[in-house]
């Protein structure tokens, strides 16, 4: 199949994309599900404190994104012709990026708190409070949906050819809006991430209570996580800036939109990974998370003993990580 304005050969993400939707909503939907159970209990039994807040709301973007995956596979799988109206193109569109960047912010809040419980324990306890992190989850979502709504108003549906989230060759308008989110919904949070889990690796160092193994576990797990950040999100928004940035520059913007499609399609349906790594990170590897899991399904499997389903004690600082 062939767009009437720039002749791209659309069916030829169909397979790849197929694939990458259909094995992260297979796996992250259970994932997520058993990790928000986790989190229910964690927070029934008074744990978790301002962290509980910003990782369930993590996890329910993840959720919300997970669901419209189903329905972008009956896309492809339709040759990108979108069946269902205006009007669910733009609702599932907008809860896909919407919860996309919300994502992204909350990786951003998470990490901010744990800098803030580590390296200034003392003098961020007024901010560190269910109250703040309840309020900073209202401005997270409240922003990233009016972000959302400005930029893609204008470019979500088109009737004749039936796209959805697609443009050939893209508006000036747009190109400056996906500049926009590579900014703000990539480099800023790479630096956050990058400056935070620097700044706790120093503290951790100089640390006396904590010991070297504990302090490399720490570590490793702060590095892993900025990494998949990196790795999930950079393709896409590299191949992205470059695509939107030529756009804005070039004389023959469809010959560029033929020539970067699959990549940047095969980039775009990646950053979906991130709700399935997401329950990876923040719940499976969180011991209270664990505990709790363990505690109301039985049926989940360990190789503890009953004596071993009592947390293990740990430094203020391994605590302040995930509490």
């Amino acid at each position: 199949m062939l767009n009437d304005s720039c002749d791209i050969p659309l069916e030829t993400d169909k397979v790849g994309l197929t694939c990458i939707y259909s094995g992260i909503f297979a796996l992250g939907l259970p994932s997520n599900l058993l990790s928000l159970w986790g989190l229910y209990q964690l927070g029934r039994s008074g744990g978790g404190g301002c962290q509980l807040v910003y990782i369930l709301n993590l996890l329910l973007s993840d959720l919300l994104q997970l669901l419209t995956l189903p329905l972008w596979i009956l896309y492809l799988q339709g040759d990108h012709h979108w069946l269902y109206g205006r009007a669910a193109c733009e609702l599932v569109g907008y809860v896909f990026y919407v919860n996309v960047y919300a994502s992204v912010m909350f990786l951003c809040l998470i990490a901010l708190d744990r800098y803030l419980a580590i390296v200034h324990p003392l003098s961020s306890r007024g901010v560190r409070t269910m109250r703040v992190a309840a309020l900073a989850g209202l401005v997270v979502w409240t922003l990233t949906f009016l972000f959302c709504l400005w930029g893609l108003l204008p470019s979500v549906f088109d009737a004749k050819s039936q796209l959805c989230l697609e443009q050939y060759p893209v508006s000036p308008g747009y190109a400056r809006f996906k500049l926009a989110t590579a900014a703000l919904g990539f480099l800023l949070p790479c630096s956050i991430l990058g400056y935070t889990s620097a700044h706790i690796g120093r503290t951790l160092q100089r640390s006396p209570s904590v010991s070297d193994q504990e302090r490399h576990k720490i570590v490793s797990i702060l590095v892993v996580i900025t990494v998949n950040f990196m790795a999930v999100f950079g393709p896409y928004h590299l191949v992205g800036g470059y695509r939107f940035v030529s756009l804005l520059l070039t004389d023959d913007p469809c010959r560029l939109e033929r020539s970067l499609f699959l990549v940047y399609r095969l980039c775009y349906g990646l950053t979906s990974l991130n709700t399935l790594l997401d329950p990876l990170f923040y719940i499976f590897l969180c011991p209270n998370a664990r505990l709790e899991l363990r505690r109301s399904l039985p049926c989940v499997k360990t190789r503890r003993g009953p004596r071993d389903l009592r947390q293990p004690p740990q430094s203020a600082s391994s605590k302040a990580l995930w509490e």
